[in-house]
């Protein structure tokens, strides 16, 4: 008697591992999708926690917000909310008076500073210059903006007072006249250039550790110039670097910290009298209410 074999023709092996690969090409964005959700709530989880050591910094300090930028190599905002993040071990061990490039933490990475949908690590070690060096914060407070006939601080982009944080400049809530829950604090930054100085990452997003520098040079803000994910070039296009756009690696806009602790996620299609009117906290905007995106 013959001997019966079984097995796959060639033909039929082929098209066994075409349909597999339908089958991964089907799965693949299903788990790209699912991992950049996980990504997203990461993020917005960093904001919600950051609001809680705004208002916990807020209580300790009778009305008073954290600083926003000192001066000249001195530490600002994220250094300040450390002792309210749980990292107080960290806080305690930095020279509050001292140099920020002289900081034995300015390599040590905040997983609450740095959102996991950034394409490269936390920790950048090239060697120019100063300013890049570090463990990267891919968040800036809110500065206000620009308005006709308001005084500003001049520098790298003029910084007006009218934001939740200010150049050398204690702000206590009850100033805050449009309301906290109407008041933008703090959102995502990941800006780079499409090319020349700051084409390459980390681009113009700078270490947590830094405060800022001689001239009104802001580590820790952002003044709302532009919209969200704006392809202004600090380069080519002159962009003054206080007025770089906030924006982030998630697809159609960014998360962003309200005043109240409550965190939200706003188009980057986002009406620019909106947002603006946001960004201020005397501004009496009736359009200065969260939308819903």
């Amino acid at each position: 008697m013959k001997r019966l074999r079984f097995g796959f023709t060639l033909v039929e092996l082929l098209v066994i591992i075409a349909i597999i690969g339908v089958l991964i090409a089907l799965l693949l964005p299903a788990v790209q999708s699912a991992r950049e959700a996980a990504r997203r709530m990461q993020c917005a989880n960093n904001l919600k926690q950051m609001g809680l050591a705004v208002h916990s910094y807020i209580t300790q300090h009778n009305g008073c917000l954290p600083l926003g930028s000192l001066g000249d190599h001195r530490h600002g905002l994220f250094t300040h909310l450390l002792p309210f993040l749980e990292l107080s071990t960290i806080y305690d061990n930095i020279d509050i008076d001292g140099d920020t490039s002289l900081s034995d933490h300015r390599f040590t990475a905040i997983a609450t500073y740095f959102c996991p949908s950034y394409p490269v690590g936390p920790v950048v070690n090239p060697s120019p210059p100063y300013s890049v060096s570090g463990a990267l914060c891919t968040y800036q407070a809110v500065a206000g903006v620009l308005r006709a006939g308001e005084p500003v601080t001049a520098g790298c982009g003029d910084t007006p007072h009218n934001g939740l944080f200010d150049w050398n400049t204690v702000r206590r809530a009850r100033q805050v006249t449009d309301g906290l829950s109407n008041t933008l604090a703090i959102g995502e930054y990941v800006h780079r250039d499409e090319t020349g100085n700051y084409g390459h990452y980390p681009g113009n997003v700078r270490p947590w550790i830094l405060g800022g520098l001689a001239g009104n040079c802001s580590y820790v803000y952002r003044v709302l110039e532009f919209p969200i994910n704006a392809g202004v070039q600090r380069d080519a296009d002159r962009t003054p670097f206080n007025h770089l756009p906030l924006g982030s690696m998630h697809p159609g806009g960014a998360h962003f910290l309200v005043g109240d602790g409550s965190v939200t996620f706003l188009s980057e299609n986002i009406d620019m009298i909106v947002y603006q009117g946001l960004g201020t906290i005397n501004g009496n905007e009736i359009e200065g209410r969260l939308p819903d995106y």
